[in-house]
């Protein structure tokens, strides 16, 4: 006779009274428990909420999705040829230290000057005194200190961003040697123009445009002294 064994879920109760209950013994001196036609019967409780273990899975989660997203790559090596454009991109040789371009200088000056306490703090006595049951005094006398401050802090970091910009300006532009080839001479470009592969001639006494790796000097002991 084939039997069908299924799972199900019963009471403690339930559970309490089947058990209880004393087992048929077969003639193999094998206890056997009949319920319903049934020929084995299979307990299973519930397993209550554990925090312990709900954390613990929560922390695998962050630790995978960190290694996914947020842990730096492994570098992997490449093959640059020597004065031959490459097909794989990089980014542009140039240096950048401005703080902000022509959109988001006004609100980014904004951000900084009421991350503050005071600054937020005066800007709110100053928007309460449009509501004229809480006015106190007249206006001016809330937002002219303010706007003074706002304007003399605008300007000076507009001057700052403006010389910043005028000196990244004289760095990129400034020019190097760069050799073409075998049978062309070395032709002066930009350090904005450097590209991964250029074979480049740095003189004395001259600013190095980027990474480099020296394959000849003109020193004959062979020695490069670089200042830092």
């Amino acid at each position: 006779m084939n039997v069908e064994l299924r799972d199900f879920e019963i009471s403690d109760s339930e559970a309490e009274l089947l058990l209880e209950r004393e087992p048929a013994s077969s003639g193999r001196g094998v206890p056997r428990t009949t319920y319903g036609g049934a020929r084995s019967l299979r307990y299973r409780r519930k397993e209550p909420f554990k925090l312990g273990n709900f954390l613990k899975n929560l922390f695998c989660c962050w630790c995978w999705a960190w290694r996914k997203w947020c842990a730096s790559k492994e570098l992997k090596p490449r093959t640059i040829l020597i004065g031959r454009p490459t097909a794989e991109k990089f980014p542009p040789n140039e240096i950048r230290n401005q703080k902000y371009n022509f959109f988001t200088f006004l609100p980014l000056v904004l951000f900084e000057q009421f991350r503050f306490f005071l600054n937020l703090y005066f800007l709110i006595m100053a928007a309460s005194q449009f509501i004229p049951d809480i006015r106190i005094g007249y206006l001016y006398t809330y937002w002219g200190p303010l706007g003074f401050v706002l304007a003399v802090t605008i300007c000076r970091e507009a001057v700052d961003d403006l010389r910043r910009h005028k000196r990244d300006r004289e760095v990129n532009s400034q020019k190097y040697k760069r050799f073409g080839g075998v049978d062309k001479p070395p032709e002066l470009v930009s350090s904005s123009k450097l590209k991964v592969g250029d074979i480049v001639m740095v003189e004395k006494d001259e600013r190095v445009p980027a990474d480099l790796i020296l394959l000849r000097t003109s020193d004959k002991s062979g020695a490069v002294f670089v200042r830092t």
